[in-house]
């Protein structure tokens, strides 16, 4: 119990030093912006996605049907590049809100700050929905995928000799021959 309560006071003060040193940076406003506004723009824009990209069963607690099982094929590979055109444009609109800090003054290069902070912060919920969005369809149409993932599965297994650490059982083939 005393090296729980260790961990978190050191996760804690680690936490303060890092926000006292961040604070002391000209675009703080617009990190603690992000910080509140990338949650909820993230999770609003996951179920969107989920939608737009016909991945429904997400949330029911079912095995995909065969239909998004076809669909996700040809998703897998566009969702990856929506990831990274987001993390691209994110990583350009940050360094922008960096090198032109979004203060409180009311300069025109503050304007310009913030307004690639708030490029930053819906490229990066983008980026964080896609993500969490990725990882679920991949890991509900195959637990072991993502290949991390998959590495992570066989190493506990061979660690545990517990064979659900490999997933669920494959699809009954006779499921997909009626499509």
């Amino acid at each position: 119990m005393v090296e729980v309560l260790v961990i978190f006071g050191l996760v804690g003060w680690l936490l303060l030093t890092l926000l006292e040193s961040l604070s002391r940076l000209p675009f703080f406003p617009a990190i603690v912006t992000a910080a509140v506004l990338c949650p909820i723009l993230s999770a609003r824009d996951y179920s969107t996605l989920r939608k737009a990209w016909k991945l429904h069963g997400i949330s029911s607690k079912r095995a995909p049907i065969p239909p998004e099982r076809f669909y996700w094929v040809a998703q897998k590979p566009r969702l990856r590049r929506v990831i990274v055109w987001a993390g691209v444009l994110s990583a350009v609109a940050w360094s922008n809100a960096t090198v032109l800090p979004a203060s409180y003054e009311a300069s025109l290069v503050s304007i310009f700050g913030w307004m690639n902070a708030f490029a930053g912060i819906v490229t990066l919920s983008r980026v964080i929905s896609a993500g969490t969005l990725f990882f679920k369809a991949s890991q509900w149409f195959d637990a072991m995928s993502p290949s991390f993932v998959g590495f992570l599965r066989h190493a506990m297994y061979k660690l545990s000799d517990n064979y659900e650490y490999l997933g669920p059982k494959k699809q009954d083939p006779e499921k997909e021959e009626v499509y």
